[in-house]
């Protein structure tokens, strides 16, 4: 072996003085003594060898690799704070328990191109980030035959393990809060009807305005964005002129819509009181300061990631559903 060569399994073998196969054995917990064990171990420690992760797979037949799918256009993954914020924090949590992420695009309604990269992938789990539901990739995701983790709460007719927050109680609460500052026209800036995570936060606005007696002067659903926040506060404002609460469904969304309310001469919250969710960077860096829900993102994907190396290891799914509180984050804009 020269100076720069990559280390192989072959030259483990040779220094612990036993056969390549054994080499290989010893290190992926095949038969093997325990002092055979200890001098390959030993070797593979001196020469710093790191095992290929493929071949690895092949002699053991098992896989430690996880696909992070995320089914959205790809210039939305790496724009949205809590999609590339969410894929961070996956990816350092299954590398520090030895499980080796990688990232799977796929557009989102695309259940073709979707069982396609999971069917060569190799990967022995999935764990789906931002799931639009459709029957075409609820389907894709029965046939793939992998293990899967959701981060959000799976569609109804869907039972997979999940991690999420309290959309719920966050939308609940929002309402309740512009109630208690006395708001009485309260607009919701909702988030696209094919997401739970949207329709909970928009079941809960509604449950608490119905306990109040009271109705929504604007209910309009669509996609997250900052730009869509701007144009739906601008359309509200022209249609409801009498608005002086709102319930963005992130805060980029509410970013948006704040934009829209100082550029009309709105004062907030004096005029409007304004609330977001998910306590993202956006929601400190704008003035007034946001009012939100944090979502806790690095202990979500922790919990997924303990949720999924239980089920590699046990052969049993240990914990099915995880629910995180949401807890409101008082700021200046309501």
């Amino acid at each position: 072996m020269t100076q720069g060569d990559a280390v192989t399994i072959r030259d483990v073998a040779k220094l612990a003085g036993v056969a390549v196969s054994t080499a290989s054995r010893a290190l992926g917990n095949g038969s093997a003594s325990a002092r055979t064990r200890q001098k390959v171990q030993q070797a593979a420690e001196e020469l710093h060898f790191v095992p290929n992760q493929a071949a690895k797979q092949l002699t053991s037949g098992k896989s430690n690799i996880i696909a992070i799918m995320v089914p959205e256009e790809p210039d939305f993954v790496f724009r949205d704070a809590f999609v590339s914020g969410m894929v961070a924090q996956l990816a350092t949590s299954f590398t520090a328990v030895n499980l080796l992420p990688f990232l799977a695009l796929t557009k989102p309604h695309d259940a073709k191109g979707f069982l396609k990269v999971l069917k060569g992938s190799g990967a022995a789990g999935i764990v789906v980030v931002s799931f639009h539901y459709s029957k075409p990739f609820a389907d894709a995701l029965k046939q793939c035959g992998k293990l899967i983790v959701s981060i959000g709460t799976p569609s109804p007719s869907m039972h997979y393990p999940y991690v999420d927050v309290d959309n719920y109680q966050g939308g609940y609460d929002a309402v309740m809060l512009l109630h208690k500052r006395g708001c009485q026209h309260i607009a919701v800036i909702a988030g696209p009807t094919d997401m739970q995570a949207s329709v909970l936060r928009t079941e809960g606005v509604k449950d608490a305005l119905s306990s109040l007696g009271m109705e929504p002067v604007a209910f309009i659903p669509g996609e997250y964005g900052a730009q869509r926040g701007e144009e739906v506060m601008l359309q509200i404002l022209s249609e409801h002129p009498e608005v002086d609460g709102v319930f963005a469904i992130s805060d980029e969304t509410a970013a948006g819509a704040l934009r829209a309310l100082l550029n009309s001469g709105k004062r907030v919250p004096e005029d409007v009181a304004l609330i977001g969710f998910d306590d993202f960077h956006v929601a400190r860096a704008v003035s007034p300061r946001l009012t939100t829900f944090a979502q806790p993102l690095a202990a979500m994907a922790e919990t997924a990631t303990e949720m999924m190396s239980e089920r590699l290891e046990t052969g049993e799914w240990k914990r099915k559903a995880v629910l995180f509180p949401a807890p409101m984050v008082r700021r200046e804009s309501a």
